[in-house]
């Protein structure tokens, strides 16, 4: 009762705001002209306040997957290298309409500066580290075919993929078809290296194997998949064409 009562003095209150700030009109201006003005310039500061407030949110993001990064044991390097994206990722990420349930952005850090080994036992799911048998030479990334070398580009450095779905609508399709799937909604399937981020941002352990339709392992119909088998997560391979029960494939709007 007592705050239902503090709510209503407060209604009252800024009912009585209201009521002082439009008996204030001058006298030689239109009323309806003044209530127009007053609610052009409230429209205004509201809209530069949710953006500043959505600014904060994913900077607030940002920063915690890199010290997420650095408490696994990444190096110090690496992390300086993140935060020279800082300002481009807010900026790029406030730009999108990113749905609830996708995550905003995800650093990546390629093989050339820390083996995918490294990044596999640098993994902490409820204590659940990664490791795996394949060899990283052999992976290859199929999304470069696709692109012009300036574009390629972004692969060769320290990036960040924004905008990432998990892939729950892609549980009964093989690879390939996942793959059409996530492209004809102008999105991208994520590549090793990007799983391998997406798990190191994770505490919780996995629902479903993840399949990195970005990449292929040696030839056009493997790909990597990520899986939990004897306490751990490994890197194995799957044929592209053959459902896996309880697969998904994770994609990203967008990389920066």
């Amino acid at each position: 009762m007592g705050e239902i009562e503090n709510n209503h003095d407060l209604k009252e209150s800024k009912v009585s705001q209201i009521v002082s700030l439009f008996a204030d009109v001058p006298p030689q201006k239109d009323i309806m002209i003044f209530i127009d003005d007053v609610f052009a310039e409230a429209k205004v500061r509201l809209e530069e306040m949710a953006k500043t407030a959505k600014a904060a949110y994913y900077e607030d993001i940002f920063d915690e997957q890199l010290e997420r990064l650095r408490s696994l044991g990444c190096p110090a390097f690496i992390i300086n290298k993140l935060k020279t994206h800082k300002v481009d990722v807010i900026s790029r990420v406030c730009s999108l309409d990113i749905v609830e349930n996708r995550n905003p952005l995800i650093p990546v850090i390629p093989n050339q500066y820390l083996t995918i080994y490294s990044q596999l036992a640098m993994i902490n799911l409820n204590g659940m580290t990664g490791d795996t048998d394949l060899e990283s030479s052999r992976i290859l990334n199929v999304l470069k075919k696709g692109l012009s070398q300036n574009d390629s580009k972004i692969f060769d450095g320290i990036y960040f993929i924004l905008d990432i779905d998990d892939g729950a609508n892609t549980e009964k399709l093989t690879s390939v078809e996942a793959n059409e799937k996530i492209k004809g909604k102008n999105r991208s399937p994520l590549t090793v290296e990007e799983i391998i981020a997406l798990l190191l941002q994770r505490n919780e352990p996995l629902d479903s194997n993840l399949l990195a339709g970005g990449s292929r392992y040696e030839q056009d119909d493997i790909a990597p998949i990520c899986t939990v088998e004897k306490d751990k997560i490994w890197l194995k391979t799957c044929f592209t064409n053959t459902i896996h029960p309880n697969s998904v494939t994770p994609s990203c709007g967008m990389r920066i």
